[in-house]
């Protein structure tokens, strides 16, 4: 008998952006499924019918991870699978999903997140940037359909493994709303060195893309988890997330110098033009329209000087005068999904 998955989505409430993921699950091919919508507030209206079970949680005004522990706990089966309430799947999903599990009970898949077919330009431009190294560092795979790896993590917006490996690990960690995924793997493998994280293109989703604006607000927030993003190893990658603060501190450096105006001129302008020159190198090995790729510069400038200002929060400890609303309200739409 094939095994049974709990697709789990998350959400403030029962929005058109749920109801839109919900009809895409609709045209899994892998049947043996039900869905688990956790969200704050009780859905007055009826929802529509489907192929498969819909289990509406009301948890109240709790975090993620609060939830997607509820979504678990509460209903039994062989296979879970984490998805974004501003995200669908494609039909082999699941299908893919149940293959790579179906032999290995500690294992913990992911994928990568692509934009909706008809994201606006600028939610693109958002996008584009994101998927530079200069941005997302060596993670920048999971925003396209790179070649099927082992690594570190997957994010929770797309995540699938069985429940037993969640259930025994105590799930995620209630207390923290940003980086739940990053911690929760850590915790696991740290429980048992025998856990792998497999990334796969085949287990790609659509995930709405924020707009610019609030793309700027997300990386100001990650700026300040510095702390919990790090890991000092034996790799050149550890170090990337401090690349930007140390960026502007040398721009600052350069900028406050004593020395001949002229001559500041040009230390500064090489900087500059060295920087921009490698972000360009990077860019163009995915973008050839010239005005999208100026605008991706621009949106990688702005956004890790975004991240570097959240850096700033952290080392000075400021970040306790952020609410957690700051974080929800960049992932909040300014435009509903229509079907």
């Amino acid at each position: 008998m094939e095994k049974k998955f709990n697709v789990v989505i998350v959400s403030k409430k029962v929005s058109e952006d749920v109801l839109y993921c919900l009809n895409k699950l609709n045209h899994q091919r892998y049947k043996n499924f039900f869905v688990t919508v956790v969200v704050d507030a009780k859905y007055k209206k009826r929802i529509p019918k489907y192929k498969f079970k819909t289990n509406i949680v009301v948890s109240k005004n709790k975090n993620m991870s609060y939830k997607r522990n509820i979504g678990v706990s509460m209903f039994n089966s062989e296979l879970i699978a984490f998805l974004d309430s501003d995200a669908y799947p494609p039909k082999n999903w699941l299908l893919n999903g149940r293959k790579l599990l179906s032999n290995n009970k500690k294992l913990i898949l992911g994928g990568p997140s692509i934009p909706f077919p008809n994201q606006k330009y600028w939610e693109m431009i958002a996008y584009y940037a994101k998927r530079s190294f200069f941005v997302t560092g060596y993670l920048n795979f999971r925003k396209y359909k790179s070649p099927d790896r082992y690594c570190d993590w997957v994010e929770s917006c797309n995540m699938l493994m069985h429940r037993e490996l969640f259930i025994k690990n105590k799930g995620m960690n209630k207390n923290i709303y940003l980086g739940e995924d990053k911690e929760l793997i850590e915790r696991m493998k740290k429980n048992d060195n025998c856990i792998q994280v497999y990334f796969s293109k085949k287990l790609f989703i659509y995930h709405s893309e924020r707009t610019l604006s609030k793309f700027l607000i997300q990386r100001f927030i990650f700026g300040t988890d510095l702390f919990n993003i790090i890991k000092f190893q034996n790799k050149i990658q550890s170090f990337q997330p401090i690349l930007p603060l140390t960026i502007l501190i040398v721009f600052a450096i350069l900028i406050f110098l004593k020395i001949e105006f002229s001559f500041k001129l040009i230390l500064v302008s090489l900087f500059i033009f060295s920087i921009q020159s490698i972000i360009f190198l990077d860019i163009i090995k995915y973008l050839n329209n010239p005005l999208k790729i100026i605008h991706t510069i621009i949106a990688i400038n702005l956004a890790n000087i975004s991240y570097a200002l959240g850096n700033f929060f952290e080392f000075f400890f400021l970040k306790k005068f952020l609410d957690r609303k700051m974080y929800l309200y960049s992932r909040e739409k300014d435009i509903k999904i229509k079907n």
